[in-house]
């Protein structure tokens, strides 16, 4: 490529990559957790091993469902991070420091009430 060509960074390959993904949400809103995905209903998916029993993460899932929490920011795939260790009750169940990467249709936006 010579010096007077310059790099497209436009065009349809760009416009289709995976951060492009339309969103719903942006960092800041405040959504709540509707549903969550079906494999994560079960109870006994954290009994699969010894990982998954250490990391509790779908009863995680399962007990932050109905809650309520901050949008952090949007993964490569369109997945929505959520710290949901600022609710108190999950810190008080599962310690602090705990994020949910969940994708989008599981969620709905919470009108803030003045």
């Amino acid at each position: 490529m010579s010096r007077s060509q310059k790099r497209v960074t436009g065009g349809a390959a760009r416009q289709s990559s995976p951060t492009c993904h339309r969103r719903k949400f942006k960092a800041g809103d405040l959504v709540r957790i509707i549903q969550i995905p079906e494999h994560l209903k079960d109870p006994r998916f954290d009994l699969r091993d010894a990982v998954t029993r250490r990391m509790r993460t779908a009863e995680l899932f399962r007990f932050c469902r109905g809650r309520e929490f901050t949008v952090r920011g949007f993964g490569r795939y369109g997945h929505v991070e959520l710290d949901v260790s600022d609710d108190s009750g999950v810190r008080k169940k599962f310690g602090k420091y705990d994020t949910i990467w969940i994708e989008q249709e599981f969620l709905e936006r919470v009108e803030e009430h003045a």
